[in-house]
């Protein structure tokens, strides 16, 4: 008995649509990765130049310490050595609420990155640009310096824990 051409189609049809079902399930059924810790660093970034304040401090860990190599005014540095450690939430916090208040724009971008993560710990080293215009200025001006971010895996998600910035005093 000859099983009709129209027949067998309609079965290679059938056979490849239950493949692809099949293939997209198993593939969605894996569970996801989170995250890199380099793209977290740059979301964070990209948070802070669109102005979403909430959006970069939920990428920073409960806990963790911005390290205060120099003060970042001229002003700070007269008044002597300022504490090396503060409250990293905090200190973003209130960068982000006098920065959004006193210009026009400002620009964090990560031009370079370099990441290494083992276990839950991870290190992202990058060169950060800064631009920025304040509000009572003409031009913008513009910084490129180095931060180093450490990482904490917590859960499914990456945090960052720990924030150093090399930013010259202005």
């Amino acid at each position: 008995m000859t099983v009709p051409s129209s027949v067998c189609r309609r079965w290679q049809v059938i056979a490849t649509g239950v493949l692809i079902a099949l293939a997209s399930a198993l593939t969605s059924a894996a569970p996801a990765e989170p995250p890199s810790p380099e793209s977290v660093v740059r979301a964070f970034n990209a948070a802070i130049t669109a102005r979403k304040l909430d959006e970069a401090l939920d990428l920073l860990g409960e806990g963790g310490v911005q390290f205060n190599l120099r003060a970042v005014h001229g002003f700070a540095a007269d008044t002597g050595a300022s504490p090396l450690t503060s409250d990293l939430i905090a200190q973003w916090r209130a960068v982000g609420t006098v920065l959004f208040a006193s210009t026009r724009s400002y620009r964090r971008e990560v031009l370079a990155a370099t990441a290494h993560s083992q276990g839950d710990l991870a290190i992202v080293w990058a060169q950060v640009r800064a631009t920025s215009q304040r509000v009572d200025a003409i031009t913008a001006s513009s910084v490129t310096f180095a931060e180093a971010y450490l990482l904490q895996r917590r859960g499914d998600r990456w945090k960052i824990i720990g924030m150093a910035s090399d930013r010259p005093t202005r």
